[in-house]
């Protein structure tokens, strides 16, 4: 006894298990103790049951516009293809829109030639990115010049590009990096390191929702209109992503010094790395579980619903004058 007694101390789940246990005997126990010393057993539990499930439903509606609490499975992306040169066959049917590298602009004069015709634009960026700044791939290009987007994104046959400032693009870098690592794509000592993320392209999804490609470029009743069309969109087109990234030179680093900056192999392949956005379960446990408590609840609010009406017709036939009293009571 005192060895099962120890291994409860020290135990953090059955500790939590039996803390769980005690509060719900003591906290529910003691309501339903009241109430059924109060207005009968049967009549104590129903009020006490529909009490706690009233709570329940309550909770988990909450749960589920929210997306807290008991929820499933959180959206992330899942892996559909790895293509290590674009002049190999695509597995992917909509990759197969997405002009390789080689036919898109280059950056470096894609944007010079835009900024030639903006000279404020010019002067913005050399004050913020230096006066020697130049765009080594197109996300840097679209970046430093949010206009110029609209343009690229009408050459991508339907995909589109996203900036640095667009938060989405870090998710689907992070989710790359972990499949490039896991399938050891350039070796065993596969990591970030190893390779430079050059641009990310986006394919599908809800149009109603993309983001601004200038801030303030949208009014308050367009934003308005697409989250409503948004809203009220009842599928989610499937959202693809491609990273092209190319591999870089490997480097010596001596003893106790800082490694040099990364420089990409420029007769290396760009390799393009293919996403689905699963948008995961994670209204649907709260779903299930305020659809359970709510039937419940309404089961047993009828149920008391159909008692009291019982009881009223009960006393609404009794008549005093003809009652039989017990026997020695007048």
């Amino acid at each position: 006894m005192i060895h099962v007694l120890s291994a409860i101390a020290f135990d953090p789940n059955i500790r939590g298990a039996l803390a769980v246990a005690v509060g719900v005997v003591v906290l529910c126990g003691s309501v339903y103790l009241l109430l059924a010393t109060n207005t009968g057993v049967r009549n104590g539990f129903l009020i006490a049951l529909a009490g706690l499930m009233g709570w329940m439903f309550s909770m988990g509606l909450i749960w589920w516009i929210y997306g807290i609490g008991l929820r499933g499975a959180d959206p992330s992306w899942i892996s559909k293809e790895i293509n290590f040169s674009r002049s190999d066959a695509v597995a992917t049917e909509v990759v197969e829109q997405l002009p390789p590298t080689d036919q898109l602009p280059d950056p470096e004069t894609f944007l010079a030639d835009y900024l030639a015709t903006n000279p404020e634009l010019a002067q913005k960026i050399a004050d913020t990115e230096g006066e020697g700044f130049t765009a080594q791939t197109l996300t840097d290009a679209v970046t430093v010049a949010p206009s110029l987007k609209a343009q690229l994104d009408e050459q991508l046959n339907g995909w589109r590009i996203l900036p640095e400032t667009d938060s989405r693009r870090g998710d689907a870098v992070a989710a790359s990096d972990a499949l490039l690592a896991e399938s050891k794509a350039f070796g065993e000592s596969t990591s970030s390191s190893v390779y430079t993320v050059k641009d990310v392209f986006f394919f599908g999804g809800k149009s109603a929702s993309e983001p601004e490609t200038v801030k303030g470029e949208r009014s308050l009743l367009d934003k308005a209109w697409r989250r409503v069309v948004t809203v009220f969109e009842p599928k989610n087109p499937p959202l693809y992503a491609a990273i092209t990234l190319q591999k870089n030179v490997p480097q010596v680093v001596a003893p106790g010094e800082a490694p040099p900056p990364p420089k990409i192999d420029e007769e290396a392949d760009t390799v393009t790395v293919v996403l689905l956005r699963n948008l995961g379960t994670r209204r649907l446990i709260p779903f299930l579980f305020t659809l359970f408590s709510g039937i419940v609840f309404f089961a047993l609010v009828w149920m008391l619903h159909n008692r009291d009406k019982r009881a009223m017709a009960v006393r609404a036939e009794w008549d005093p004058s003809t009652a039989e009293l017990p026997a020695g009571v007048r």
